[in-house]
């Protein structure tokens, strides 16, 4: 615990909702990750990060719609591995690419991007903060949202019929770098698992379980 850090590299005042999940987790991701990183986000909860000037990002951000942040992850990895490959960046200031999440992209509009990007063997981190709905639009069910939960869209008496998708298994079953669950009520387990995800090449996939206040 002495060894994690007291400040936060992210920004304070963002409009994002007070006692956020996502939030916390990540602030404590990034002051891992680094200024030295590109973060892709999918539409959602997260975008409202991006608006300038009030993003509370050191480094650069590029925004997607929900269904193609790994596409967009793509060009990044593509652009950045040839300016190293013919000079024009020196490879010490290479970035992590990273792709920013929720639950809504991850587990329903952009899981066919994502697997292509796997299957590509794409070098990024993929974050994903659950809270088990889509949070940004009035917490709809999603893929995400768990059987019998009760959201805008499944309100009556036996809540959601379905059940949540395990968004774990389908990333191990394309045989990905590495795949771990975090939560921000957890720093030491969240800090371990991610200082490993960067020493990794390759697809790689971070769930955080995110409740929304």
């Amino acid at each position: 615990m002495k060894e994690l850090p007291s400040t936060h590299l992210l920004g304070t005042g963002t409009p994002m909702c007070a006692g956020c999940g996502g939030l916390e987790a990540l602030n404590q991701l990034y002051d891992i990750i680094g200024e030295k990183s590109l973060f892709v986000n999918a539409a959602g909860c997260m975008t409202l990060l991006s608006v300038y000037p009030f993003t509370p990002f050191r480094g650069s951000w590029l925004y997607t719609a929900m269904a193609s942040a790994p596409a967009g992850a793509q060009g990044v990895r593509d652009a950045l591995d040839i300016l190293v490959e013919k000079q024009r960046m020196p490879a010490a200031e290479d970035m992590q690419v990273v792709v920013l999440t929720g639950d809504g992209a991850a587990y329903g509009m952009g899981l066919s991007a994502t697997s292509g990007a796997i299957e590509r063997n794409l070098n990024f981190l993929y974050i994903c903060y659950d809270n088990e709905g889509y949070g940004n639009t009035g917490q709809q069910f999603s893929g995400a949202t768990p059987h019998g939960a009760r959201t805008a869209t499944s309100a009556g008496p036996h809540g959601y019929p379905g059940f949540k998708k395990d968004l774990f298994a389908i990333w191990a079953a394309h045989n990905p770098a590495y795949v771990a669950t975090v939560a921000g009520a957890e720093p030491v387990d969240l800090a371990r698992k991610i200082e490993k995800a960067m020493h990794i090449k390759g697809p790689r996939l971070i769930i955080a379980l995110s409740p929304c206040p």
